[in-house]
């Protein structure tokens, strides 16, 4: 029995885990109570949850439904759409004790304490711009995935014609999306991150020894001599046209700096009890992601063979949900949609919950409303929340048709701003002029490179970030120095490690002594790399160069 294009079974799975799941939202409202709770739920998690939170937060229908998307339209190179991360990896092993030691709520307290309250600001203005983007595309592409398994996206609008299934599931999926964010803060979030990742996982390699069975694909052996006649760019890893080998060593160079201006850098790095749980919570669930990206590869590749076997026209955005509804079993499929729309969820709570933090610190209780409550506060933050996922709304709607490049825009646009949050961690020199003079420089860059038609990829990346460096030291210099004291009030904060905060009162030269610097040249401030840092380090470099080896060793 069918029912407006799904399966009655389909129906009944989907209400009963979206009751399982608003359920636990409502329960979680017990620990969201207060701003430290509904950020950062207390600080209490172990590594299991940090590790799902990590792979929850960093994983969503754009990473599985673009990486899809894009192989399907051009190959193995589509895998880059999600590892475009990849080699920023190692340094999330590095970064989360730093946060962690950070003590802050929010990014914006980390821009507001180290360089001035207008520099959170600016900081609060680009991630907000650069998270509207990006859930504009979670929201997207749980739509198109829905459409595909619906089997409304076979074939593409007439043109001038409204797509109402579109408009219809795109306004459902965010009513739920507000409703369980605006309840359980990021409590909620880190708890369905547990149980939808570990559900995604299962069912998104459950998928593949299914697709690769259809007789019309032939296994891996079928699918490579099918890709490969048609097009032997198809079974690159590295393409020209899509993803070339410059483009994408620009890309993860720029990994990091995304990274260091994610809003909820803060929860994924610090809501666990100590430094460990952050480190393994951050690196683990993103290497997790890593693995399964070679899945959502593989996936798409078989069905791009498939599609190329039976000369079937689909949307390349709806290819994931439409692979779903030929692979699965209507329960099966009932489970992989809930999955989607979960991620979906669990984003949507982390950046209503994040982005509206930063509103609430940087802006509201710092210019508005100085001596607010708690209370206050956090009905600050819950209706900012629904403002910022009403304009993510908008976005999706506006870039409809180019799911890709909202992936795409979102990650530059962080890195414009993440630069300036590298270099005052690593250089004492960088002030707010600094700031500002590196945020604009880049983003000018970053307009500019995007309206010069024909402008290659490696160019649109490469240029921002060189000019964000440089303006950023220039701007510098150029102007006064920071306050003295309270940047070595912010490097003995990141030097001393929690459950040691009595050294926090100390004068930097006691609580970093010389011995455990490693240069102190030029303004810089880098100690000596703990053996912990070093070798999970080098350990998950090589998991990530593993998994590009493997990678190679499936296409041929």
């Amino acid at each position: 029995m069918t029912i407006l294009g799904l399966h009655l079974a389909i129906w009944v799975v989907l209400g009963l885990y979206f009751a399982g799941m608003l359920l636990l939202g409502w329960w979680s409202r017990q620990r969201a109570q207060d701003p430290e709770g509904y950020l950062l739920g207390g600080r209490q998690f172990g590594v299991p949850m940090m590790v799902m939170h990590a792979f929850g937060a960093g994983t969503n229908p754009t990473d599985t439904t673009g990486t899809i998307s894009k192989t399907v339209a051009g190959g193995a190179s589509g895998i880059w759409v999600s590892w475009m991360w990849m080699f920023g990896t190692p340094f999330y092993w590095l970064i989360a004790p730093i946060c962690r030691r950070m003590r802050y709520l929010t990014l914006a307290d980390y821009f507001r304490e180290r360089f001035g309250r207008a520099s959170a600001v600016l900081y609060t203005v680009v991630a907000s711009v650069g998270m509207t983007v990006f859930f504009g595309g979670v929201l997207l592409a749980t739509t198109r995935t829905v459409q595909g398994m619906m089997g409304q996206a076979t074939v593409a609008a007439a043109p001038g014609a409204v797509d109402w299934w579109f408009y219809g599931i795109l306004l459902v999926t965010t009513a739920v999306f507000v409703l369980y964010g605006y309840w359980g803060g990021i409590v909620a979030a880190i708890r369905t991150d547990m149980v939808q990742g570990l559900m995604i996982i299962v069912l998104s390699f459950l998928a593949i020894p299914l697709a690769l069975k259809l007789p019309e694909v032939g296994g891996l052996a079928g699918l490579r001599e099918t890709l490969r006649g048609a097009d032997p760019g198809y079974l690159r890893l590295f393409h020209p046209t899509h993803f070339s080998l410059g483009a994408i060593i620009l890309l993860c160079v720029q990994a990091p700096l995304s990274a260091l201006a994610l809003p909820h850098l803060m929860s994924v790095t610090s809501a666990g009890r100590t430094e460990w749980e952050g480190r393994m919570g951050f690196t683990g669930g993103n290497l997790l992601k890593r693995v399964c990206t070679i899945g959502w590869s593989i996936l798409g590749l078989a069905w791009l063979a498939y599609l190329i076997r039976t000369g079937s026209t689909v949307r390349p955005d709806a290819a994931f949900g439409d692979a779903i509804q030929t692979l699965l079993p209507p329960v099966l499929q009932g489970l992989m949609l809930a999955c989607v729309m979960a991620a979906s969820m669990s984003s949507g709570d982390a950046v209503q919950v994040t982005v509206a933090g930063l509103w609430t610190q940087s802006i509201y209780r710092e210019h508005i409303r100085p001596d607010a409550s708690e209370r206050q506060l956090l009905r600050f933050t819950k209706l900012t929340g629904v403002v910022i996922i009403l304009v993510s709304l908008v976005l999706a709607i506006v870039m409809q048709n180019n799911l890709v490049g909202a992936i795409l825009g979102y990650f530059r646009i962080l890195a414009l701003v993440g630069i300036s949050t590298a270099l005052g961690i690593l250089w004492r020199r960088m002030n707010q002029a600094g700031v500002f003079a590196s945020t604009i420089a880049a983003s000018v860059v970053f307009i500019g490179a995007k309206l010069v038609p024909g402008c290659p990829m490696a160019a649109q990346i490469g240029l921002p970030i060189a000019v964000g460096v440089v303006f950023g030291i220039v701007g510098s210099l150029l102007t006064r120095p920071p306050d003295s004291e309270r940047t070595a009030r912010f490097f003995t904060r990141i030097y001393v490690p929690i459950g040691q905060e009595a050294k926090l009162d100390l004068p930097l030269d006691e609580a970093v002594p010389p011995a455990r610097r490693l240069t102190t040249a030029g303004g810089l401030f880098l100690v000596k790399p703990s053996r912990q840092s070093w070798v999970g380090f080098v350990v998950t470099l090589a998991i990530c160069l593993a998994c590009v080896a493997a990678m190679l060793a499936i296409l041929g």
